[in-house]
């Protein structure tokens, strides 16, 4: 019986993820170094094709480029990309709208970031963003009395009061 490869994976690095690898004092440092060097390995095995956008590499020093990221392929920006990037939804950054449309027309799935700008989008995401801890909501008196008051209406038990002081 012939064994399957697994599927390709093609794997975006956005600006933000190439900034933290170059960044040694940025805080996702480590953390992308890491990605990264998981990422090279996959691509050694055959199991990951990588991407960066024109626009980020052509900043970076060529030895860099040449060296550090030379498994990574690029994909090259032209005119109509940033026109379509510009007619992406506001709540994205620019440049991850750009990222998008190069993604959608490169038919690239996973996206490598150390932002949350693709949180919300239907994209697989290797994430080396820290991570948001939202403070729990805090409502005032009158909204905890009426959300008390709906719960023994609609549930039929009456919640156990707060313990009182007995001290005078």
């Amino acid at each position: 019986m012939k064994q399957r490869r697994p599927k390709l994976r093609h794997v975006l690095l956005d600006e933000a993820f190439i900034n933290a690898l170059l960044a040694t004092d940025a805080p996702q440092h480590g953390a992308a170094a890491q990605l990264y060097s998981d990422l090279v390995d996959r691509y050694q095995m055959g199991l990951d094709r990588l991407y960066a956008l024109s626009t980020v590499l052509g900043d970076l020093p060529i030895e860099f480029r040449r060296n550090a990221l030379a498994p990574v392929l690029t994909l090259r920006v032209a005119r109509q990309h940033r026109a379509a990037a510009a007619r992406v939804d506001d709540s994205v950054s620019p440049s991850a709208a750009l990222s998008l449309v190069m993604m959608r027309r490169e038919r690239v799935r996973t996206v490598a970031t150390a932002v949350h700008d693709y949180d919300d989008i239907e994209v697989d995401v290797l994430s080396v963003a820290d991570v948001v801890v939202t403070p729990p909501t805090v409502h005032d008196a009158s909204e905890v009395q009426a959300h008390t008051s709906a719960d023994v209406v609609s549930s039929g038990i009456e919640l156990t009061p707060a313990p009182r002081s007995t001290d005078g």
